[in-house]
This record gives structure tokens, sequence and C-alpha cells, in this order.
């Protein structure tokens, strides 16, 4: 049962801290590849992706909706004198990288005059700046595409998520190479430029947590509406992912409980047929006390001490094996493992409860033996 709980319990603070890093205030609105007929459909509703249209209508809600921010992958090649890197290369919003928690190794994010005055700057992820080498430092100048770009920041080293389903496919952000949007391209609207100019992804940060799930349901309608009933989105809200991974534990707390207490029925059963088994093989011992002047709440005591040090031995004695199987199976196969006081305290407590109830019947049996016939059975 320790096992079960720590591996448990180890899983649970993972899940949670990977949705929280997520941003429990943000709403990722991811673009959702189509069906040829589903596009056919799409583009005879004048219907091309998300757009920035999509951002001025998410921005004109102040009352639930404190930022907005877009990200766009663009299918550009990185030519460096380092070899063949192939990063994956994106424009964002200057506000992208504090929504994201994104965290800033040296120099700077993308700023709002980057794209008011169409600045050719770029940021890099941590190990694409280190594979760069030279190429890689802040002032150096990169060939994207046509285009010479600055290097003005290099982010720092972003620990990296597990993908989870129903959860953000997580982008590795030390391989990505950001490129501001220029004003042209936000005064565009991508439905009159073609899918070409659609936006990736769109990030939305709630006024606050409490106001996540009227945001949600707000974005929901407005982007059924400027899509004319396309479902070419997706909606992921992080805090939702984390409500629903505490009902999943929840529920696997609840499985891990019956097969805990189907486990100590089995334990306090071989428990009870060793007791009665002893006061079966014991009766001379009993009549013999029972003689010289014990009482029957003095056998009863003898039993169920006898009872509950057999429970409690093997108590600790399970504690030590299901620590050593925790720390082997957290070194082979990396999994988090978390092992708290309760998840001690709490199976050395029920079996020791299991050992009392067990060996109460076998206590009681005797405690009602009568002394000459015990010592006439012997």
């Amino acid at each position: 049962m320790l096992s079960m709980i720590s591996i448990g319990e180890g899983a649970k603070q993972k899940a949670l801290q990977e949705i929280e890093a997520l941003g429990l205030k943000n709403i990722y609105i991811h673009r959702v590849a189509l069906s040829p007929a589903e596009q056919q459909e799409a583009v005879a509703r004048h219907v091309y992706g998300l757009s920035w249209l999509d951002i001025h209508y998410l921005e004109q809600m102040p009352d639930y909706i404190e930022q907005v921010a877009a990200l766009r992958e663009l299918n550009l090649q990185l030519f460096a004198a380092a070899g063949r890197v192939t990063p994956k290369i994106v424009q964002a919003s200057p506000n992208y990288a504090g929504l994201s928690g994104l965290n800033i190794g040296s120099g700077r994010f993308l700023l709002p005059s980057d794209e008011s005055d169409n600045r050719q700057v770029c940021v890099l992820g941590f190990d694409l700046a280190d594979q760069l080498a030279e190429e890689g430092k802040i002032g150096s100048r990169l060939r994207v595409g046509d285009t010479l770009f600055q290097v003005v920041g290099i982010l720092a080293e972003q620990s990296l998520r597990e993908e989870s389903p129903g959860t953000i496919t997580p982008d590795n952000f030390n391989q990505v190479l950001f490129v501001p949007f220029s004003s042209q391209e936000r005064r565009v609207q991508p439905g009159l430029a073609g899918t070409s100019a659609a936006l990736s992804r769109i990030l939305v940060s709630a006024q606050a947590a409490e106001t996540v799930s009227s945001a949600h349901k707000l974005i929901e309608r407005t982007l059924t509406i400027t899509h004319n009933g396309v479902k070419d989105y997706q909606l992921v809200v992080p805090r939702e992912l984390l409500q629903q991974s505490i009902r999943t534990q929840r529920l696997f707390n609840t499985v891990l409980a019956v097969i805990g207490g189907i486990s100590l029925l089995v334990g306090g059963i071989g428990i009870m047929n060793i007791m009665l088994a002893t006061v079966s093989e014991r009766r001379h011992e009993i009549g013999l006390r029972r003689a010289v002047g014990a009482t029957k709440k003095n056998i009863l005591y003898q039993f169920l001490i006898e009872a509950v040090l057999l429970t409690g031995l093997g108590g600790i004695a399970g504690i030590g094996c299901g620590v050593a199987i925790i720390l082997s199976f957290q070194e082979v196969s990396g999994w988090p493992i978390r092992v708290t006081a309760e998840a001690m305290g709490i199976p050395f407590f029920l079996a020791t409860v299991t050992g009392v109830l067990s060996g109460l019947y076998p206590a009681i049996e005797a405690a009602r033996m009568d002394p000459i016939e015990a010592l006439r059975m012997t």
C-alpha cells in the first residue's frame, strides 16, 4: 500500500506541476488541421483559421480578459555556419513570454517597438543558442529565409513537459527561434491573405483565476460566431485540466483504498487463522494460567497483544520493503516518487487495527476456555 500511495502521489504532483506551469489563468486556442472536405466547407464560409480579427474581438472583453498573445509557426530555414540546425521558427507577440512563463537568460524578449518599427530582431532558445556557438550570442546576425535578424535575447533553459492526453502538446522552447510580427501583418485580415497567414496559437490570460470559466464560455461563443460555426480551433484550459486531474486522482485513491481493503481483509483472515491455531495448540498453557489465578481479561489481553505485535512487526517490515521497492522503481523508471509521513502512517495504522480486529475473536475464544477442560485435553 505504501508503494501504491507514494507512486500515485508522485504522479499527482508531477501532473499538477505541469498543469500549473501552463498558467491557471491562461486559455490556449490552437489551430486544428482540417480534412480536405472540411477545408472546402471552411473556405465556402470564408473562414481561414485563427486570425488577428479573433484577437481584436477577444481584446474587447476587458471584464474577463487581461491580455491576448499570438504565435505563428513559419516555414523558414535557418542558415548557420555551425552546420545544419533546424529549429522551430515562430512569430510571437511581445507579451507571449510573460504569459507562457518563459524566462530570459540574457538580453531581452521581443518588444512592442520591434513590431511598430519593423525591426529584424530575434530571440533564441537556450539549446539553439548553444548549438550556434558564436552565432548564437547577443548582437550576432542570423539569416532566416532571405532576411538577416539580429539576436537580442536568449531564453533561460526551460524544463521540458511531457505530453499527456487532453493537455497541450508541449513546445521545446529550448529549440525555438522567435521573431516579431510586423505592424503590417497586424493590420491585414488573414482571411484576405489565405491560410498561410493564419495564426498557430492564441494565448489568452483571464483577469483572475475565478473568471477563467466565464472567459472560456465567452471565448467559445465569440469564436463560434467569428468562424461561422467551423470548428478549426481547439480550446484548452489548464485550470479545467487541473480540476480534472484532481478528480482522476480521487478516483485513483478510491481504487487504491479498495485494493488495500481487500489486502487487509485477506491478511486479517490469515492472522485470525494463525491465532485460532495458536489458541488450539496452547490449551494447556491457557488452562494452567487460569488454574493459577489468571482472569479471562488477562487471557484476552495476552492474545490481543500478541496479535498487535504480530501485525505491528509486519507493518514495520512492510514499510521497509515498500521504501526499498519505491527507491528501486524510481531508480529504474525515473518516475517521480513522493514518500510522505501520511503514506507510511496510514498503512501502519491500518495494519495495527487489522491485527486488533483479527485477533479479537481468537482472544475471546481463549478467554472463554474452561481451564479444567483445557488441562484435561492436553
